[in-house]
């Protein structure tokens, strides 16, 4: 399985991309948060520093990327981020895994 780009590409008026801080949440209760999940994918915070963004955390549970550029500003460079982001991914759950 991979992760397409779409999901790390943010979304008008959010200031970063919503992300759950493995260590207190398994795959299976991240997936429970949502009416569809298509999948859990796990990326290490430090994958996220080298293309020159940052994870940060506002809750014990929950983090936030931010330095991603909104499509509407800079399409190119939201697409190669949200791409190079997905590559890093790694699907740690499915559907079908249940």
């Amino acid at each position: 399985d991979i992760v397409l780009l779409f999901a790390y590409l943010l979304r008008p008026n959010e200031p970063g991309l919503s992300v759950t801080i493995a260590s207190v949440c398994s795959p299976e209760q991240c997936a429970a948060k949502f009416r569809n999940c298509y999948g859990v994918a796990s990326l290490q915070v430090g994958q996220i520093r080298e293309l020159g963004l940052d994870a940060v955390p506002d809750s014990a549970s929950h983090a936030q990327i931010v330095g991603l550029p909104y499509v509407t500003d800079d399409r190119d460079r939201a697409e190669r981020l949200a791409d190079l982001l997905a590559e890093r991914s790694r699907i740690v759950w499915t559907p079908s895994q249940t």
